[in-house]
């Protein structure tokens, strides 16, 4: 695979990732990020607490490149003090907003009979 950039390039995944490329998804990620920078942490933490923070979570998938990145991620999943009520709202409210991102994709119109880009249902 030549000039590979990772899951969402053209090469991979992409045309079946479109749906996390939307304009929501992005302010989505873009707000995470700002939830992370007044937190004082970055986003894979911000990530890795909140999922070891969620009672009814039993499984978390990382993925690493390298054994830096895995030792980074364990440290933060093993942290003991867990993230604020505030922090954990925050991250909520923004969930609210764009729970699925399948459904705020801005690809989809009324003559695609009801499917997505990949033959995903769209209610």
């Amino acid at each position: 695979m030549p000039n590979s950039t990772g899951r969402m390039d053209e090469f991979g995944w992409s045309r079946t990732l479109y749906r996390y490329r939307t304009d929501a998804a992005q302010e989505a990620i873009r707000d995470y990020a700002a939830i992370a920078k007044e937190a004082g942490m970055s986003l894979t933490e911000l990530s890795l607490r909140w999922c070891r923070q969620r009672s009814l979570i039993t499984t978390t998938l990382v993925g690493h490149s390298n054994m830096g990145q895995l030792k980074e991620s364990l440290d933060y999943f093993t942290k003991s003090k867990p993230l604020s009520e505030d922090v954990m709202w925050a991250i909520d409210r923004v969930h609210m907003r764009n729970r699925l991102p399948i459904f705020s994709s801005s690809r989809v119109g009324k003559d695609w009979d009801g499917e997505g880009e990949i033959g995903e249902t769209i209610p």
